[in-house]
């Protein structure tokens, strides 16, 4: 699933390729990956578009607005004529759409604009979504309202996370950075570069990570985010920008996916275990 800086890259593009668009028509051809009325949004124009955590929104000019999650699979496959594959630009999981006649069997949504050009929504798994709100209710949605910070806010701080731990000091500290409503944004690749870089175990359960280590923590949670932004994100779980590129990130992994190798700080190998569900990588050595 993208992260933070997958979906950043991905909202800029698309902020360069559709804002000032006019809808004129939408097509949904999986009513699952849709909620709301398609007809609600026709004659609006794209007036903006923002990120909430790994969340897309999509701002028009009505006063509506599109929230849209990729998840696994999903990506936004915008032509700028139908069908012209030389002026075809996406973002999210690459798959053989990039090249591929559109629509297709794995094309759930159309978006089609006044100037001919066209925004098709692909999942092949189908656990993305599109979602029409009110902008002045997106605050209160269940999609927005429990996430937490971003974390490049000051809202993220040693002593907001202490306050979070002291009601859940057991759980560990891998799974308070991945909590959606803890910290927007921090998916299983940048939890482990981050508490890497902080030499924080991801095993350590959080009552036991102290405040100084917290502060460290957060540094190094931004550090790894804005190396992600730098190269482009990571295409080690199938990301391409909206220009089809791979991100560079995943050649800068200091322990993602380093199961077996050296650690980089020459003191051990790197271990595999699974938290909550997800692998995680880690140096038993100098991860305390």
């Amino acid at each position: 699933m993208p992260e933070l800086p997958e979906v950043e890259i991905i909202k800029k593009g698309l902020a360069d390729k559709i804002v000032g668009r006019e809808i004129s028509d939408v097509e949904v051809k999986a009513a699952k990956i849709f909620q709301g009325n398609e007809d609600s949004i026709i004659g609006a124009k794209i007036s903006g578009i923002k990120r909430h955590a790994k969340i897309i929104e999509i701002d028009l000019s009505n006063g509506l607005a599109l929230l849209i999650h990729l998840k696994m699979t999903g990506q936004l496959v915008f032509d700028s004529r139908p069908n012209d594959i030389s002026n075809r630009v996406a973002g999210g999981h690459p798959s053989k759409d990039w090249v591929a006649d559109l629509p297709n069997k794995f094309t759930h949504a159309i978006f089609k604009f006044k100037d001919g050009s066209i925004l098709f929504f692909n999942d092949l798994r189908k656990f993305g979504y599109i979602k029409v709100f009110k902008q002045d209710e997106l605050e209160s949605s269940k999609e927005l309202k429990d996430l937490g910070p971003n974390p490049f806010t000051k809202e993220l701080t040693e002593e907001y996370l202490m306050q979070i731990i002291s009601r859940r000091p057991k759980i560990k500290i891998k799974q308070i950075l991945m909590d959606q409503t803890v910290i927007a944004g921090v998916g299983n690749i940048y939890a482990d570069e981050s508490l890497f870089c902080a030499g924080v175990s991801p095993l350590r359960p959080a009552g036991m990570v102290n405040r100084s280590e917290l502060g460290k923590l957060i540094k190094c949670i931004r550090f790894v985010l804005k190396k992600g932004l730098e190269y482009g994100g990571s295409s080690e779980n199938t990301f391409v920008n909206v220009e089809g590129e791979q991100g560079k990130m995943q050649n800068h992994f200091k322990i993602y996916r380093k199961t077996g190798q050296a650690c980089p700080n020459k003191c051990g190998a790197v271990k595999r275990v699974v938290i909550g569900g997800r692998g995680t990588h880690y140096c038993p050595v100098c991860q305390k």
